[in-house]
């Protein structure tokens, strides 16, 4: 019998986070986080809280790259990863621009 327990103890919560990026099946995931749990001697996680942290994190995920914190978009901003216009999508409300093109430096001719 399998002993599985429905709370996930925070080394392994660290372990499913960097899981949950790859573009892996949950079931695969679930199997990796227990032969993780069973190397350090940690109860394995149930896989319905698996299944549920890891389509938390993956939406989380999606939202974050749709929807960035002020922090996240004035540092992208700062790179030129973003368009300065993302500052005002985002004082309006509006879904913020992803178009990853910082505004051109170039002189009209």
């Amino acid at each position: 019998m399998v002993v599985a327990a429905a709370q996930i103890e925070p080394v392994l919560l660290a372990q499913l986070v960097v899981l949950s990026r790859e573009p892996k099946a949950i079931a695969e995931i679930n199997r990796e986080l227990g032969r993780h749990a069973a190397a350090l001697g940690l109860v394995k996680p149930s896989y319905a809280r698996v299944r549920q942290l890891v389509h938390e994190l993956r939406a989380a995920a999606v939202d974050d790259a749709h929807d960035p914190s002020w922090a996240r978009l004035l540092l992208e901003v700062d790179l030129r990863a973003r368009s300065p216009l993302a500052i005002v999508d985002k004082l309006d409300g509006v879904p913020v621009r992803r178009d990853g093109v910082a505004p051109s430096s170039r002189r009209a001719p």
